[in-house]
């Protein structure tokens, strides 16, 4: 058995206590999902547990002993694994070559025992251990191809035949479903299930109720970094869940919220808004009038339609046929964009700033440069003449507005998540449009930042631009917003 008992995380680099009260624990031969919403702490904790860093405070205890990881190495010798969302495969390995990467020296006594009698053999015969295993599981992995070349769904699998080769007791999943199709969700749940047979512990990190609902045998949830229920699958329902996970505004103190000086002809309009995605909430008659210097706030769990109506705006949902047409209409300033995409979005005056930070705002793998520049390009359309200086002076701008003393040439990964907040805000407000979108702003900012925050986008509606946050943290939303609205069940009404 794991336990996780007290933790709590500080990251100094930004002054942001991500974990205060975080307690956890895992059997063998069960599912556990951990359910909380976007910066809750859920990863973090995980991230402690498989030895990524250390913890502020608390203690982590396997099969009653306590244990401190000063590496991800350390974690794996007593059998704890993750499975990252985006796992970082060496490009120009051979599948199996990654997967046998670092085997070659396991540690005395450790969980590594079934690769230490391979410690002298040639090659072939850690390929052959490899593709055995894979055979088992079923995996049908091309292990003589690039790392470069899989699917995440294959690169997924491929991390989890690197953690079973090492025989891995408890793997943790970091989010798995969130860049996978139907089809490719579903076989995932089905090797949980087959892990779940041969005795080892799955812990599965998710803000999707219907997932955990569906696959878990124990759900705990987390809310602002502290432990809030944990309790069998079978005893809870989706409200409950819900009412777990979500801090409604009622349940939030509000001193005061915003005044709207609203006036002239509406920058959003919204009318009779539904659609039914594939792998997303349903959302069904949204109505929403957004004028400008108004600040609206719309709030609910992500699982509950605020992502499909965030995306749908913003034009990153398009239409399809059957269940994807959209129905209704999304008007900015005046231009008809209903379905017609991000560019259309952002040509009609639109800025938006999502809640995934390095799925959708950021290109992970590039210079931070390169996520800068997109917006400088697109002015370029506009007859504004671009060479490398002008774009190194953007980035510079960029940087200088953000506050951070960094070269943008410096690679995603080396800036903390704070730092890559701060900077996208930046970008975004650079843009001087008539309407901006945010999902989860205050994300990853401390108090101060916050508040930075908040008086740029009070200048932004002053100035007469509109705003529309959505945020799953009611009490951000009631600082700011003078309209705050309720996303439920696919449904939005004001509070």
């Amino acid at each position: 058995m794991i336990e996780l008992k007290g933790i709590g995380k500080y990251f100094p680099s930004n002054g942001v206590m991500a974990l205060e009260r975080a307690d956890f624990n895992i059997r063998s031969g069960e599912i556990h999902a951990l359910l909380g919403e976007n910066g809750t702490g859920k990863s973090t904790l995980m991230h402690i547990l498989a030895g990524y860093f250390p913890a502020s405070s608390g203690a982590v205890l396997v099969d009653g002993k306590e244990r401190r990881f000063s590496a991800p190495a350390g974690a794996l010798a007593l059998g704890i694994g993750m499975v990252r969302q985006h796992p970082a495969l060496v490009r120009g390995f051979k599948v199996w070559e990654d997967c046998v990467l670092g085997a070659e020296t396991p540690e005395r006594g450790s969980a590594n025992a079934a690769l230490r009698e391979l410690k002298f053999y040639n090659p072939n015969s850690l390929k052959k251990r490899v593709e055995k295993l894979s055979r088992h599981w079923g995996f049908d992995l091309p292990l003589e191809s690039r790392c470069e070349t899989l699917t995440v769904s294959q690169r997924q699998k491929a991390a989890v035949l690197s953690l079973l080769l090492r025989d891995a007791k408890w793997l943790i999943f970091d989010e798995p479903t969130a860049v996978l199709t139907a089809g490719e969700t579903e076989a995932l749940f089905e090797l949980f299930k087959n892990l779940r047979a041969e005795g080892r512990g799955i812990i599965l990190i998710t803000h999707k109720l219907e997932e955990a609902l569906a696959i878990s045998d124990r759900i705990t949830v987390i809310r602002r970094g502290v432990t809030q229920e944990s309790r069998y699958t079978k005893e809870l329902s989706a409200d409950a869940l819900e009412e777990a996970i979500f801090e409604t505004v009622d349940s939030v103190h509000i001193t005061q919220r915003r005044e709207n000086f609203c006036s002239g002809d509406p920058v959003l309009e919204i009318k009779d808004l539904h659609l039914a995605p594939r792998g997303l909430k349903r959302i069904k008659n949204i109505n929403l009038c957004l004028r400008p210097g108004e600040i609206c706030g719309i709030t609910g769990v992500r699982d509950g339609g605020l992502e499909t109506l965030e995306l749908a705006l913003t034009g990153l949902l398009r239409p399809g046929k059957g269940e994807q047409k959209i129905e209704g209409s999304v008007r900015l300033n005046g231009h008809y964009i209903t379905g017609k995409g991000v560019r259309a979005f952002r040509e009609a005056g639109g800025a938006y700033l999502g809640s995934d930070r390095l799925g959708v705002n950021l290109a992970a793998g590039l210079p931070l440069s390169e996520s800068l520049i997109i917006h400088a390009f697109r002015r370029s359309r506009r007859g504004i003449f671009l060479n490398i200086k002008s774009l190194n002076d953007w980035c510079r701008e960029i940087m200088s507005r953000a506050g951070i003393a960094r070269s943008a040439s410096d690679g995603v990964a080396s800036f903390s998540g704070g730092m890559l907040q701060r900077i996208l805000l930046a970008r975004e407000f650079a843009e001087e449009a008539s309407l901006i979108v945010l999902a989860e702003g205050g994300s990853g900012l401390d108090q101060s930042n916050r508040r930075k925050l908040e008086e740029e986008l009070e200048s932004h509606a002053r100035r007469g631009a509109a705003v529309l946050l959505f945020s799953t943290d009611a009490a951000e939303l009631s600082s700011i917003a003078g309209k705050i609205m309720l996303l439920k069940d696919g449904t939005l009404n004001e509070i």
